[in-house]
């Protein structure tokens, strides 16, 4: 008899066991739903709510109408005093919405059989010629404008170098070799050595320079995105 009752016992509390087992269970399931709903909603509330508005920024390169990479050539195909002048033009086109600073740089120039080399502007995966001389762009610009008769310049339509968004400006690169360039010594040095070069070098070009164009977006003209206001 006591056997049996302790049997009964047994098998009340097993039931209120699983009772309970089922009933936690349930209230943790109810639990996890309602949480879950309530991330949902509000993460939908919150994504539909801040809209940020990023700028476009886009530079487009042309050179008559073709469009160009930001570094490209530029042959120079006989050059001896009184020569024409050489001009190419760049246009530079700003169609994004942030306003940009155009700068510019020699990345490499020969002239003649002389090779130089702009250290500071060269990429990864570029190598460097045999027998050129490595030099940092500005120097390799000072060199140019202060060491030869010829000129090279390159100048913008607009003083500060600014384009504004959705506008346009055009980089003129110009070479010259006057006739007197002001200095006899180096225009009969200078001058002899292109003759020297064309007999020694049929159809090559006396000069070859690599022109980079740096363009930066304007800070002090950059817009702040905002969150946009519920309706």
């Amino acid at each position: 008899m006591r056997k049996r009752h302790k049997e009964k016992l047994k098998r009340k509390q097993r039931r209120i066991k699983n009772r309970v087992t089922i009933r936690t269970l349930f209230l943790l399931i109810i639990t996890l739903i309602f949480n879950t709903y309530a991330w949902f909603t509000y993460f939908n509330t919150i994504s539909a709510n801040i809209t940020a508005h990023v700028d476009k920024w886009h530079i487009q390169f042309k050179i008559d109408d073709e469009v160009v990479e930001r570094e490209f050539p530029i042959a120079i195909e006989h050059a001896y005093p009184g020569m024409a002048n050489v001009e190419k033009e760049v246009t530079v086109l700003n169609d994004g919405e942030r306003d940009a600073k155009i700068d510019y740089a020699i990345k490499s120039v020969r002239i003649f059989d002389d090779v130089f080399i702009a250290s500071d502007q060269m990429s990864s995966g570029d190598t460097v010629p045999t027998g050129a001389t490595l030099l940092r762009s500005s120097d390799l610009i000072n060199k140019i404008e202060n060491e030869y008769p010829f000129f090279l310049s390159l100048e913008t339509a607009n003083n500060n170098n600014t384009l504004t968004a959705e506008t346009e400006a055009v980089l003129k690169i110009t070479f010259t070799w006057d006739y007197e360039s002001g200095d006899d010594e180096k225009d009969t040095l200078y001058g002899t050595t292109a003759y020297d070069f064309y007999k020694a070098n049929p159809g090559k070009n006396a000069i070859e320079l690599v022109v980079k164009i740096i363009v930066t977006q304007n800070e002090e003209t950059a817009s702040t995105s905002e969150p946009e206001p519920e309706p």
